[in-house]
């Protein structure tokens, strides 16, 4: 659990997805529960229902009653995510719900063998499936953009294609 998050930073699972992987697609922003649970500095303010913490930690109710419970179903799930990324199993990665969109597919493109496009926003996919001429993205899973998208790069380099998908966002 500790090398998962802490507040070291440098040396945690989330801050490598995060920070120290950047290029490879942002995911910042957002709140850190969709790292599944979080070391944290100052205890959360609030006391919704869905998200609980101890004197370290702060995790999703639907994760566990205890930082340990929680912590192993997330370590679970992200070994199951790149596993089914290793195979190409992007509909199984997408009933996926342990985590937020972003860290999830995040993690999917680092275990994929580039074989997905580093861009894990929703909105920002769909926009960019909109200018390759993807009918109506907003009815059509994460899955499949991916696919589509993949389809209209053909032989063009991941990382030349993503820059180019990057324009369009700009």
């Amino acid at each position: 659990l500790e090398k998962y998050t802490n507040l070291n930073r440098s040396d945690s699972f989330c801050y490598w997805v995060e920070s120290r992987t950047y290029d490879l697609g942002s995911i910042w922003g957002g709140s850190a529960y969709k790292f599944g649970i979080f070391k944290y500095n100052e205890r959360p303010k609030g006391t919704a229902s869905h998200v609980m913490c101890d004197d370290t930690y702060a995790w999703y109710t639907k994760n566990g009653q205890t930082a340990e419970e929680a912590y192993a179903l997330v370590k679970n799930e992200i070994v199951k995510i790149a596993n089914h990324a290793k195979k190409g199993d992007l509909e199984a990665i997408d009933k996926i719900t342990t985590f937020g969109e972003v860290f999830k597919w995040k993690i999917a493109f680092l275990y994929s063998d580039e074989k997905l496009i580093p861009i894990y926003n929703r909105e920002m996919l769909e926009t960019v499936a909109a200018e390759f001429g993807i009918d109506e993205p907003k009815e059509k899973s994460i899955p499949y953009i991916q696919r589509y998208l993949l389809l209209k790069k053909g032989s063009v380099d991941l990382f030349v294609f993503y820059d180019q998908l990057l324009q369009i966002l700009d």
